[in-house]
């Protein structure tokens, strides 16, 4: 699996917002950066029964990390594995992906959402929120 999630990672890092289905996984990655999608609602299409992957740019040398802001609608998603995975630049400092998998359990539409927050810090607000509307259609011919 976690081959999978790197290929995965390594499909989508060269560009800056990418939906796809590879292997029948739908894949997401939002840049950290972007202030245009500060705020902004993303929707993924996913197949009941398949994995898809959020990508969310973040920097763990901060202390800061992304955690889900809200429990999750167990009847539609199933939460499978987050990791970090620093960029390989040789600077100390730089960031890298938080890698976020989910499986899709059957059809209609849920939210996730997410926070970018320093665990420690119970009473500070999330520096950067991110939410998604998934959208699980019956499994076709993928």
């Amino acid at each position: 699996m976690k081959i999978i999630v790197l290929l995965l990672f390594l499909a989508v890092s060269t560009s800056t917002f990418a939906e796809y289905y590879v292997d029948s996984v739908a894949q997401v990655k939002i840049p950290f950066g972007n202030d245009a999608q500060v705020g902004a609602v993303t929707t993924i299409q996913a197949a009941a029964g398949m994995e898809f992957v959020i990508i969310l740019d973040a920097n763990a040398t901060t202390g800061y990390e992304w955690q889900l802001a809200r429990p999750l609608d167990e009847s539609r998603v199933r939460f499978v594995s987050s990791e970090y995975f620093p960029d390989n630049t040789g600077l100390v400092g730089s960031g890298g992906k938080s890698v976020w998998t989910f499986e899709a359990l059957r059809t209609g539409k849920t939210k996730i959402f997410f926070k970018y927050v320093r665990p420690w810090e119970k009473d500070i607000p999330a520096v950067k929120e991110s939410e998604f509307i998934v959208d699980i259609r019956k499994k076709t011919g993928l």
